[in-house]
């Protein structure tokens, strides 16, 4: 549901007041009105800093040592940011609790106002242990099913963590299997982050993905599991994920991230994607998504969040999207000139076929086909109301009759 249009002028100025906030240690400073999540660029690694429309501040990993001092510390930095609510590993492996000691250590671990959270137990590297050591005065272990009340309505809740009960004590097998998985929830705006959480059953890894997909529901965004890897991402989680938006965090690697099957799946499901870096592996198909060179940062107000600017609406703003018995289905999706849309309505009621863009306005209406049969057929042919050819992006073909209605995703890629 991608929007090219960019941030209004008075969501830009609402942006950049709460930008030169100065966070005092007695309490946060940051209130834009929304909450913010910013997917920081930290080349092979993750790091995911969210901001309530409170103040209220979680970083979740810090990537690889040296990305503590190098990138998120100049980040929280650029915001005023010189203490946190919260900071909390993903797993043990280097390229995502690497810098959180070098945090720590900047800021100090006073300025941790209440915990460190992890999963517990411990490992065996020298990273491993300079954390442990940094964050001892505030580490406390996360539960599955804890909630954390970030303020201002958003909540972060812990899907999973140690293998989400498939896996028992000691946990000390492949550690992507214990990672810590969480969902941000802000009205109707859904996020899910759970670092390099495993997804295949292999003589490495154990599938802990398809456990936690039926425990958080659709999102509008998934930060995408251990990079891209192919063994994450599994096609049951995403297809219970449903996201509208696919965030991948990779640099330079020898692992050949993000796998094309991965990227694919991804498409597959209709999610655009945003990459913070072309990594060594797949490629986003065109129309399907971007490589960012830099931060991703996701805003979210009750009626619509924006991805680097782009907007999509939330439920209930814009096109309602509903389910009630009708289907419908484009082929090309992704379209460069024209799409086929082909659709049934249940006892061949008439319709009104409408395409919208992603602010709900309509672009253009289409004429309802003769209902001779089950399945009916119409062209759009990528041009407004107007003539005028369409721009590049997302849009809603909305098949409305006395049943009720449902909303279909199309992406026209120029």
């Amino acid at each position: 549901m991608r929007k090219m249009d960019r941030l209004s002028p008075g969501l830009l100025l609402i942006f950049a007041l709460s930008a030169c906030a100065l966070l005092a240690l007695s309490g946060p400073a940051w209130s834009s009105g929304a909450l913010e999540i910013h997917c920081l660029d930290v080349g092979q690694g993750d790091c995911t800093l969210i901001i309530s429309p409170t103040g209220g501040t979680f970083l979740f990993d810090a990537g690889y040592n040296g990305q503590g001092t190098g990138t998120v510390l100049p980040h929280l930095s650029s915001l005023g940011l010189t203490a946190l609510d919260y900071i909390s590993a993903s797993h043990y492996h280097a390229d995502h609790i690497g810098g959180i000691d070098e945090v720590v250590a900047s800021l100090g671990i006073d300025s941790v106002r209440v915990a460190v959270l992890d999963r517990g137990w411990s490992y065996t590297t020298q990273t491993y242990n300079s954390y442990a050591s940094a964050v001892a005065a505030k580490r406390t272990t996360i539960y599955d099913g804890q909630v954390i009340d970030l303020g201002g309505g958003v909540t972060i809740t812990c899907i999973a963590v140690n293998g989400n009960g498939q896996l028992s004590p000691p946990y000390d097998d492949e550690e992507n299997d214990y990672c810590v998985s969480l969902l941000v929830q802000y009205g109707a705006f859904d996020f899910w982050v759970a670092g390099d959480l495993s997804g295949v059953n292999s003589s490495y890894y154990h599938d802990i993905e398809t456990s936690t997909s039926g425990q958080a529901g659709e999102v509008e965004v998934y930060r995408v599991d251990h990079h891209g890897s192919s063994s994450n991402s599994n096609s049951n989680l995403v297809g219970a994920l449903s996201p509208e938006v696919s965030i991948i965090s990779v640099g330079s690697n020898s692992y050949g991230h993000p796998t094309q099957t991965v990227i694919d799946r991804l498409v597959s499901a209709d999610s655009y994607i945003y990459q913070t870096h072309t990594g060594s592996g797949g490629t986003i198909p065109a129309g399907s998504g971007e490589v960012v060179d830099d931060h991703i940062i996701i805003e979210v107000t009750t009626t619509s969040y924006t991805v680097n600017g782009d907007q999509y609406p939330l439920s209930g703003a814009g096109v309602e999207i509903a389910r009630d018995g009708l289907w419908v289905a484009s082929y090309p999706n992704p379209f460069s000139s024209s799409t086929t849309l082909s659709f049934s309505v249940p006892g061949g009621a008439s319709a009104g076929i409408g395409i919208y863009d992603v602010t709900g306005r309509l672009v253009k209406s289409l004429p309802a086909p003769d209902f001779s049969g089950d399945v009916q057929s119409v062209v759009w042919d990528g041009r407004s109301a107007d003539g005028r050819e369409a721009s590049a992006g997302f849009y809603f073909i909305r098949i409305s009759s006395e049943p009720g209605s449902v909303t279909h995703k199309v992406i026209k890629s120029r």
